[in-house]
């Protein structure tokens, strides 16, 4: 009577599936992935940006969020030295940036050569943004040459 042995799987075979098993719960409890399962509330996001520079109703900050696009409605105001920021993202309009699949947007536009301003956002969770914004300054009287970079917070209202 012959009767068959298992065969269990060879070391490099199982050192592959531990370490899947591991990788696989890195991606589970990865940080920064807190209310990704949650969905993305629409309306109106006000915030405010953290330069205290800039008197608190010009640093304001606004978005619209309908259709996984968010729209800029309102735009901040940011100071390097005594120069403050003019209107970029919302001189035509409102500006419009569909949102990624980690829940972030980025909204650019070209300010001198390849020198960008940029605000860039991400839903920490279902009702609130994080993100910050560079703006670019040519040399003035009141102020250098050179980039500001402000963070801000929004919250659904």
């Amino acid at each position: 009577m012959t009767t068959f042995r298992r065969k269990g799987l060879s070391g490099r075979a199982s050192a592959l599936v531990l370490s899947l098993g591991v990788l696989a719960a890195l991606v589970v409890l990865a940080p920064g992935t807190a209310g990704a399962g949650t969905p993305i509330k629409r309306g109106t996001y006000s915030g405010k940006t953290n330069q205290d520079a800039v008197a608190t109703g010009f640093r304001r900050i606004q978005f619209t969020v309908s259709k996984g696009k968010v729209t800029l409605t309102t735009e901040p105001i940011v100071a390097r030295g005594l120069c403050l920021s003019t209107d970029v993202f919302t001189q035509d309009g409102t500006t419009s940036k569909k949102l990624g699949r980690n829940r972030t947007f980025t909204i650019t536009h070209t300010f001198f050569g390849n020198k960008i301003d940029k605000i860039h956002g991400q839903f920490v969770s279902s009702n609130q943004i994080e993100g910050y914004a560079i703006y670019h300054f040519f040399a003035q009287d009141l102020c250098s040459e050179g980039k500001t970079k402000v963070n801000f917070t929004a919250q659904r209202k």
